[in-house]
């Protein structure tokens, strides 16, 4: 995945837990908080009735004021109070079809808050009171305060449905605001990544955009390394010119000389002096092929294809042979021109030079992810066709499939060679026209 990705990915991960804890978090702060709060509120009920209550010297419970709160006088608002002491017991006008759950006594001055269990589906506050008669005869009773859950549930739900859509709220925004963190972050990146490709490509020398100041050593190394790798290439090549010129004299000398000599001496020497300029010819060219430049406009194949086989058609015009040539639009060689004029020209050649007839040539694109496509090039004929005994060994210098026709052997080993250089590989194998066929792949980079 690109980096772009990933640190969405995590950013995304963290938003979502850091905000599912801050929602688990105030959710649980406000359900304690409700249930304080409605302990405190059971609380100021028992002070509620025990204001508008009066106990008579039987004992018996009275009430008489107003007990405060409007659901106490409403028959099944889900709060109750029951007050009970040892002869006498009073309940709430809302306690009424209410089956009340057993209660215990508390001592005067004793309070105890429960929440709902199974045997006792609603919360409870009870509180101990002693009531002192004119006859200064203290009577104990206990204040019982009964409310249903359904009442702190809706509260906390309410709560909760709010809570998480505002959280749901903040999400889209804080996501919204990664999305543009990242890409306000990574758009340099970007530019980068489309300047190297410009540079790959050849359609530009070297990274030349404003970037930021985190960015700009890789830019400025990345450029002196271009720099570098072509200044490495101009000084190379012109060694291997100097080379060239400072070796045609002396063989030209050399040559001169033989022609003074009687002819059946100098012809072994001068066997010897043009075998020797081809190979010093042959391995300056090879050297030269790595000395190739990694970034470079890449070659289209098809029109170096037909100018080669326009040339070879010429050469062997007595043959008649009928090329057939299947390239793909897309197909394009990542290196320099010369190379793939070599590259084709010394496979075609062995193909006309073999072929009886017909030449088949296919080309088509390799896909690469992320990089420049590699080549995968087939060319076949309708010869005699190639011993797998021999396939290893025209890959070496000097050896010919075929005594009969003209050549020096050296065609694949020069494609061997080239292609080597390249990170490619060769294959010889049969081909579908009944002679030979010559597999080249080159990857990506």
């Amino acid at each position: 995945m690109s980096l772009r990705v990933r640190f969405a990915l995590v950013a995304s991960l963290v938003l979502v837990l850091a905000l599912s804890l801050v929602g688990v978090a105030l959710d649980t702060a406000n359900q304690r908080s409700a249930v304080t709060g409605l302990r405190d509120r059971m609380e100021s009920y028992v002070y509620q009735v025990l204001a508008a209550i009066d106990v008579s010297e039987s004992g018996s419970v009275i009430a008489g004021g107003d007990l405060g709160d409007p659901r106490l006088n409403q028959p099944g608002s889900g709060v109750y109070v029951h007050v009970h002491g040892v002869d006498d017991h009073w309940s709430s006008p809302s306690s009424l079809g209410l089956r009340v759950p057993e209660l215990q006594s508390m001592a005067p001055g004793e309070s105890v808050f429960r929440i709902p269990s199974q045997n006792r589906p609603y919360f409870a506050f009870q509180y101990g009171v002693g009531w002192q008669l004119e006859s200064e005869e203290v009577r104990r009773f206990t204040v019982s305060v009964l409310i249903d859950p359904g009442e702190l549930e809706r509260q906390t739900a309410a709560f909760r449905r709010g809570l998480w859509r505002t959280l749901a709220l903040a999400g889209v925004i804080l996501l919204l605001a990664q999305v543009a963190t990242i890409y306000l972050a990574f758009r340099p990146l970007q530019a980068v990544a489309r300047d190297v490709a410009r540079v790959e490509s050849g359609d530009a020398p070297a990274l030349d955009g404003a970037y930021p100041a985190e960015l700009e050593p890789l830019a400025r190394n990345v450029n002196r390394l271009l720099a570098t790798e072509k200044a490495n290439q101009e000084r190379y090549r012109n060694a291997l010119d100097s080379l060239a010129h400072s070796l045609k004299t002396p063989l030209a000398v050399l040559r001169a000389g033989l022609e003074t000599r009687e002819q059946a001496a100098a012809a072994p020497l001068r066997k010897a002096v043009e075998e020797m300029n081809r190979l010093v010819t042959t391995r300056l060219q090879r050297a030269a092929v790595s000395a190739r430049r990694t970034m470079g406009r890449p070659e289209p194949v098809e029109p170096v294809v037909r100018r080669i086989i326009a040339s070879l058609e010429k050469v062997h015009s007595r043959k008649m042979i009928q090329a057939e040539v299947i390239i793909d639009a897309d197909a394009m060689f990542c290196g320099e021109e010369r190379d793939l004029m070599e590259l084709m020209g010394n496979l075609l050649d062995n193909a006309f030079k073999y072929g009886a007839r017909r030449v088949r040539l296919t080309a088509r694109s390799i896909p690469c992810e992320g990089g420049r496509p590699g080549l995968a090039v087939r060319v076949e004929d309708d010869g005699p066709g190639i011993d797998p005994v021999q396939w290893p060994l025209l890959l070496e210098r000097g050896v010919r499939g075929d005594e009969r026709v003209d050549g020096h052997g050296l065609g694949l080993a020069i494609v061997l060679e080239l292609v080597t250089a390249y990170g490619g590989s060769v294959d010889i194998g049969h081909s579908e026209l009944g002679g030979a066929k010559i597999s080249v792949d080159l990857p990506g980079t």
